[in-house]
């Protein structure tokens, strides 16, 4: 072979030493095939810089070996952690991640589900179980699988990987009356069309009603989930005519904004107001308070999302729900409630 010749598929299963199927399942389904040959051809493709013709390939067999993955944002550091899980795992799989971001915006999320379905992929990933009808009927008439990433509360018939955020409400509001708290606010995302924010409030409200704790609406404080969100949320807070000393943030990107804004209010932290958060991103434990939070683990839904629209896409059947587990990891920034 020339240096000005591509290497070809065939020159990787001679330099490997296998023949030409064994090296092509190696590199379309590496799960497969022997941990050996595995090996071989990967070798074989580093030596000879082999790249795969991805069009003629997706020709060949009327398949793009690609997924769609939907997300409200890409900011959020614990999406991130999400898509990344996704991306390795596909690719381990032999697939390719394509990834689109709506910005809470019900009308983008149908264009770019139409975007993705006109690039070819096979199964589609979404967060949440909030969306339009006409988007299912889009993918069911098109005959793509999709799953429902993070909440298993309103997953009805659908396939679903998550977490049941009702549930995620209940734990975190009992560490805090378990400190003895009996003033609460809560800082919220936005809620329309958003099934965790909305399930996790349900929660919150439902544990302090068999408290005998009301949680009216002007208690509930909802702004953008980002810094500045949590930020104008602590300062809303602190004008409400029942201070709280116990304050419910549904995302830590919220909480952290509180955090930042509550040094710059003079407001001590737990020792005025506890602070409890749902998410555990990347950057919750070393704020300063390190925020007090409820895990859920971005990196399994991730991995075990792939893993099933993988499955569902090659006729396999995963489980319908797969339950991820909640871990409380309590931190600085809740404390025992301030003595009147």
């Amino acid at each position: 072979m020339s240096k000005s010749t591509k290497p070809r598929l065939e020159d990787v299963a001679k330099l490997a030493g296998v023949s030409l199927g064994s090296a092509s399942n190696a590199l379309s389904s590496p799960q497969s095939v022997k941990p050996a040959t595995l090996r071989k051809v990967e070798e074989a493709v580093r030596k000879l810089g082999y790249v795969r013709n991805a069009a003629a390939r997706a020709l060949a067999s009327n398949r793009s070996y690609s997924i769609g993955a939907v997300f409200p944002s890409i900011t959020n550091p614990i999406f991130a952690d999400t898509m990344q899980a996704i991306q390795i795992e596909a690719s381990k799989l032999g697939y390719q991640l394509f990834i689109a971001s709506t910005e809470y915006s019900v009308e983008s999320e149908l264009a770019s589900v139409k975007n993705l379905l006109e690039r070819g992929v096979e199964g589609m990933l979404f967060v949440g179980t909030d969306h339009e009808p006409e988007i299912f009927e889009t993918l069911k008439s098109g005959n793509r699988p999709y799953i429902l990433m993070w909440s298993l509360d309103e997953c009805d018939t659908n396939y679903g990987v998550g977490f049941y955020n009702q549930q995620a409400g209940q734990m975190i509001t009992e560490h805090l009356l378990g400190l003895g708290h009996e003033k609460f606010a809560v800082i919220s995302g936005p809620i329309f069309k958003n099934d965790r924010m909305r399930l996790r409030l349900k929660g919150i409200r439902d544990t302090l009603a068999k408290q005998g704790i009301d949680l009216p609406d002007d208690q509930v404080i909802e702004h953008p989930l980002t810094l500045e969100g949590g930020r104008a949320g602590l300062i809303n807070a602190l004008e409400l005519k029942t201070r709280p000393t116990a304050l419910i943030t549904l995302s830590d990107i919220l909480a952290m904004g509180v955090n930042a804004e509550a040094k710059e209010q003079n407001v001590l932290i737990p020792k005025e107001i506890s602070i409890a958060s749902i998410d555990n991103n990347t950057y919750s434990s070393v704020a300063i308070p390190a925020i007090t939070t409820l895990e859920t683990p971005a990196n399994d839904i991730g991995r075990k999302s792939a893993q099933h629209i993988i499955a569902l896409i090659e006729g396999k059947k995963p489980p319908r729900l797969e339950e991820v587990s909640l871990q409380l990891l309590i931190r600085d920034s809740s404390g025992p409630a301030p003595k009147d």
